[in-house]
């Protein structure tokens, strides 16, 4: 009988110690499934870029695209993950929340071997390209009170940020709307091209600062509710900041420095313009930091 008993003890004991490391397994792929979704603390200081993150060779990135030959697609890929990499890098950057829409470019962010990538948040979203409405609804859950810089997923920001002061734009509800600068990167000179800031001004922006301080409702979160890329985009993005948001805005590019790096030649091949006469589309002429 004693026999029996320490047989069925030591049984319970490895069906027990069995179970403990099935259960931390889990746990820790858990945890390593979701070590970049974790919404940042309220204390966290710094600048929250959030952008998004695609994988170019596959659905619906690849399907959209005035150039569907993988080997281009690839190098613009590269392209995007060298302006991350610019982001990560940025000193004054406490965080860059990427948005996702597709498994397998999660499952590429997570074997990429970047610099600080620490750094990076992913958030999922559903499977389509990204509206402006997903990244408010992003910073209006989670990036309250931060110092937001939403951009577009080929611009990195440069100089001059360590002057964007959070408090005066609290204080005096403003928000910054860039227009963008080029300079030589990997496979090309960006600069001089029209529509650059200090080189000519038509009403493009990429790049938006921004604290939210009070909850968006449901009526203002409609209004983001269309694609990112399309034509007229930021515009509309600009008109619903003014009217909508009430912010002020300005439009410091020559201070606040932000580059463009988009040298592979294909752009999304279904970009409707979205702001024809004068419907919901406004502009931000270059400016001061203050006024």
């Amino acid at each position: 009988m004693a026999i029996l008993k320490r047989k069925v003890y030591f049984k319970f004991l490895f069906v027990s110690g069995a179970i403990l490391i099935i259960y931390r397994f889990a746990r820790l792929k858990a945890v390593l499934n979701n070590r970049y979704d974790a919404p940042p603390r309220k204390e966290e200081s710094g600048i929250h870029v959030i952008t998004n993150y695609p994988l170019m060779t596959e659905k619906p990135w690849n399907e959209s695209q005035t150039d569907n030959n993988r080997s281009i697609l690839w190098q613009r890929q590269e392209e995007i993950e060298e302006t991350l990499q610019k982001n990560l890098n940025h000193t004054l950057v406490t965080t860059v929340h990427l948005l996702v829409n597709q498994p397998l470019a999660e499952q590429r962010l997570s074997e990429q071997n970047f610099h600080n990538k620490q750094k990076i948040f992913v958030h999922r979203t559903n499977y389509a390209l990204p509206k402006y409405r997903d990244f408010f609804e992003y910073i209006n859950n989670r990036l309250q009170s931060q110092l937001v810089v939403l951009t577009n997923m080929d611009i990195y920001i440069g100089q001059g940020f360590e002057v964007v002061n959070k408090t005066f734009l609290v204080k005096t509800n403003i928000s910054y709307a860039l227009t963008r600068h080029g300079r030589q990167e990997k496979r090309c000179n960006m600069a001089g091209k029209l529509g650059y800031c200090g080189v000519s001004y038509f009403g493009s922006h990429d790049t938006y600062i921004f604290v939210l301080t009070q909850p968006l409702d449901e009526s203002v979160l409609e209004e983001f509710d269309y694609d990112m890329h399309v034509f007229g985009g930021d515009n509309r993005l600009i008109w619903i900041l003014r009217n909508r948001m009430k912010k002020k805005l300005l439009n410091p590019c020559e201070y606040l420095k932000t580059y463009h790096n988009h040298c592979i030649d294909i752009h999304g091949s279904v970009r409707p313009r979205i702001n024809r006469n004068g419907n919901k589309g406004d502009v931000v002429k270059p400016s001061g930091l203050y006024e």
